[in-house]
């Protein structure tokens, strides 16, 4: 079998009723690229039914590969194993709520190729998610800008996409949660970011995992990163 042109990993934990839409949405817009694909979808430890509805799918779709963790990892060691399976020459990252469009994939595509930038990133203008945490993120952005000079305003959106290069030279930094760090970290290592936008809707089922203990976790991982990278 040819190797891919394009590679989606979608991390999951308990998504069960988002699954078939998920499965369907993904392969309309990956089909629109006009390139050979896989989806990588990282089982993270669920207990809710998806195991057993991704192995059915799985058997209906051979582009499809489903990976699974024996018990909750963590959205990071998701990417992690799925980095390191995914075969494409483009290599995407969606979330599995459904909350971005993934249509928007095939500009993000075309971006790549047509060597404007090495990872593109979705940008939720919009966002349909409680105000709270809205705010909590566009302080946050706000501030790596400051910091980083990262030119991106959603730096933590889970759609991503990047050359094979970008993702081969982000694989060792797949520890703690720095999974929500990617693109500033592919921006100091000297490669070129962009951002498209993406449309934002509300959660259709299942609950927001926010917490405002995250964005502590969070500021206590930019710390640690920083320092590994000034090394």
């Amino acid at each position: 079998m040819e190797s891919p042109t394009l590679s989606l990993i979608v991390p999951l934990h308990n998504e069960r009723p988002n699954l078939p839409e998920l499965i369907r949405r993904c392969a309309c817009a990956l089909d629109a690229t006009g390139c050979r694909w896989e989806m990588v979808l990282v089982d993270d430890g669920s207990d809710d039914g998806s195991e057993e509805y991704l192995q059915e799918a799985q058997r209906e779709e051979p582009r499809l590969k489903v990976l699974r963790h024996s018990e909750k990892r963590g959205k990071t060691a998701a990417y992690r194993t799925g980095f390191e399976v995914a075969r494409g020459e483009y290599v995407f990252t969606l979330d599995a709520d459904l909350q971005e469009n993934p249509d928007v994939m095939a500009i993000m595509l075309r971006i790549l190729q047509s060597d404007e930038a090495d990872m593109v990133v979705g940008w939720r203008r919009r966002r349909r998610d409680p105000v709270p945490k809205v705010w909590a993120s566009r302080v946050f952005n706000a501030g790596l800008r400051l910091l980083f000079r990262l030119p991106l305003h959603d730096i933590n959106c889970g759609f991503k996409g990047m050359r094979r290069t970008v993702a081969d030279a982000l694989l060792p930094w797949l520890e703690r949660d720095f999974h929500r760090y990617l693109p500033l970290i592919a921006y100091r290592l000297g490669y070129r970011v962009a951002e498209v936008e993406v449309e934002h809707r509300p959660r259709q089922h299942g609950g927001s995992r926010y917490g405002l203990e995250r964005y502590g976790r969070a500021l206590v991982d930019l710390w640690a990163l920083t320092r590994r990278l000034r090394r």
